[in-house]
């Protein structure tokens, strides 16, 4: 992994809490906003700016990846459709670790306190350990059924994954299945690049689809990514069609030349 691509996800980790504490103290903001103003604070180099198979870039995906370590330590709230807030603590983590170093070494240590930082003899290997699960991706065999559990090799994704993830849409006749079941056509998860796929053989004509999380419509996502969006539609010339799920984005893609 790129140093340019750790000290930049530090930097903009750090952009995230004073994009946040910008705001009201009651306010939130959406996750798309604070993504792109973390973006546009530090600006994507090199290999950061290569396209991923959910059509994400490196960077945005690791930047996504890392705000967990922001919500562990108690710094920031993700709360869903309401957006994003900063706590007292996270306000207090931007006076207290004014460098990425700083910061990065509090992180590991679920904001230890200042002076404790100071002591961390290798801040920078520090600061390569918190972001380094953002940045990699694992390099292990797809899950046929679709579970991103550990079966038994210490895998271990290095975003939160949800137990199951169904295309629910108006195709479900052309399956053989009921039309906008939200636990019908189930994406397999793949290890290696972290997307969920799914590959469906459909006759020509013009679809709507949402992806649908866990059996049931509780948490989906549609036009936009956005939680409870709109229908996503498509036209289709007919044949077999791809669907890519970035769950660290909640994008969801068609490409007619992905596999499942």
């Amino acid at each position: 992994m790129g140093s340019d691509t750790v000290e930049n996800t530090a930097l903009r980790l750090r952009a995230v809490l004073e994009i946040l504490a910008a705001e009201d103290p009651s306010g939130k903001v959406s996750r798309g906003t604070v993504i792109s103003a973390a973006l546009h604070r530090v600006p994507l180099t090199g290999r950061e700016a290569e396209e991923l198979a959910s059509g994400t870039t490196r960077g945005e995906r690791a930047l996504v990846n890392a705000t967990t370590k922001l919500v562990k330590a108690g710094w920031i709230l993700k709360e869903g459709r309401s957006g994003w807030s900063i706590t007292s603590g996270g306000r207090q983590a931007l006076v207290d670790f004014p460098e990425p170093t700083r910061l990065a070494a509090a992180l590991q240590g679920n904001g230890a306190a200042p002076s404790a930082a100071r002591k961390t003899p290798r801040a920078a290997e520090v600061l390569e350990e918190v972001v380094r699960d953002a940045v990699s991706v694992p390099t292990v065999p797809a899950e046929p059924n679709g579970s991103h559990q550990d079966s038994g090799n210490g895998y271990e994704p290095s975003f939160p994954q949800p137990e199951s993830v169904a295309l629910a849409g108006s195709f479900g006749s052309a399956l053989g299945i009921s039309d906008w079941d939200p636990a019908g056509a189930t994406f397999s998860f793949d290890r290696h690049d972290e997307l969920w796929k799914l590959t469906l053989d459909l006759p020509a004509g013009s679809y709507e689809y949402k992806v649908a999380l866990n059996g049931s419509w509780a948490e989906n996502y549609g036009f936009g990514a956005h939680r409870d969006g709109g229908n996503i539609q498509i036209e289709h010339a007919g044949g077999p069609l791809s669907f890519l799920y970035d769950h660290a984005t909640h994008t969801v893609l068609t490409k007619p030349e992905v596999g499942a």
